[in-house]
């Protein structure tokens, strides 16, 4: 006893640290394992540039006068349905880790959904609005270009997306017949750059073999071609596994 309070002897166990479970761990010396579960899924892809075909071709027709004015409303209900596929295509690019992929595909379902609601509202100066918006998407199809450049196959995409969206947004702006048959045959060339992604990504994906030229480059070559621990390589480094994003 000292000073009237009992003191614990060597055979009492010692009075629990308050530290906090991670600095507890923090303060071991020793390197704890750590388990990073993968789930294999398959590529959404294929379909979400389906959808962008159908999606693309329905813009080209309008915009070419093969369609008559009465049925904008009908071509912004088809809208619908490929942007909720595009945005599934893009949920499970970002469950594949592949940032790229996700941001193409849950743009172009912005874009579709954007001008489905404008058609179907048809709100006050809609289409000059409307205009506004894809001509703040072209720089964001252009960052996505130069992302894409190491997987060809996927950059024709937005290669042609990036036009389109110009002309397209410059055409709801001041109108004239030369530039819907510009908006119109563009939109044609970016539902055959959809299309023929699509067709090569599919079948490379069912034969596990390259069919259709995809012109995969470095990592995204190795990704496709690799072993299984290229797959794994810096793995500490991705989105949710990293400490930020």
């Amino acid at each position: 006893m000292r000073n009237g309070v009992p003191a614990l002897s060597s055979s009492e166990p010692a009075a629990r640290s308050p530290l906090s479970p991670a600095a507890a761990v923090a303060s071991r010396p020793e390197q704890l394992p750590v388990t990073v579960v993968l789930r294999p899924i398959a590529s959404g892809l294929p379909f979400g540039f389906f959808a962008l075909v159908v999606a693309a071709a329905l813009v080209g027709a309008e915009a070419l006068g093969f369609l008559p004015q009465s049925a904008t409303a009908a071509v912004g209900l088809l809208l619908l349905p490929t942007a909720l596929l595009q945005l599934v295509g893009g949920v499970f690019s970002v469950l594949g880790r592949d940032v790229i992929s996700a941001t193409l595909m849950l743009t172009f379902s912005g874009v579709w959904l954007g001008t489905a609601l404008v058609y179907l509202a048809h709100p006050p100066d809609g289409l000059a609005v409307l205009g506004v918006w894809y001509l703040a998407l072209a720089p964001v199809i252009g960052c996505l270009i130069v992302s894409a450049t190491k997987k060809l196959a996927l950059s024709f995409v937005p290669m042609v997306g990036l036009p389109t969206f110009l002309v397209t947004g410059i055409w709801l702006e001041v109108g004239g017949r030369p530039l819907a048959t510009a908006v119109g045959v563009l939109s044609l060339v970016l539902a055959l750059a959809g299309l023929y992604a699509a067709l090569a990504l599919l079948l490379e994906d069912a034969r596990r073999r390259t069919v259709l030229p995809t012109l995969r480059r470095d990592a995204m070559r190795t990704a496709f071609t690799g072993d299984f621990s290229a797959q794994l390589e810096q793995l500490e480094h991705e989105a949710g596994v990293r400490r930020y994003l």
